[in-house]
């Protein structure tokens, strides 16, 4: 189940803002990626707390955009950061 995941950022990116976007460097790989205001909520949301569907809504909440296509870019931009080695999977909490 996809809204289930909860992710969370990389351990080797750091994140700096600069001149209205957020700058995520790997410091692996040494690769620089820029994401606007929406994608920096997004990346901010990503705590391993909350699961997609829980960034979904806080998006929802926050911007004037339908919740279907909210889904549909959030789930994009998190497949690109995961793609990209910037963002994980939480570990699932053991009950």
């Amino acid at each position: 189940m996809v809204g289930a995941r909860r992710p969370c950022q990389g351990e080797d990116v750091l994140a700096r803002h600069s001149e209205g976007s957020l700058v995520l460097l790997h410091a692996r790989t040494g690769h620089y990626y820029t994401l606007d205001d929406v994608g920096a909520r997004v990346w901010q949301l990503c705590d391993g707390e909350r699961a997609v569907d829980d960034i979904v809504a806080a998006l929802h909440a926050e911007y004037d955009a339908p919740a279907d296509v909210l889904a549909t870019d959030v789930g994009e931009l998190l497949g690109e950061l995961a793609a990209e080695g910037l963002i994980g999977d939480a570990p699932a909490a053991h009950a």
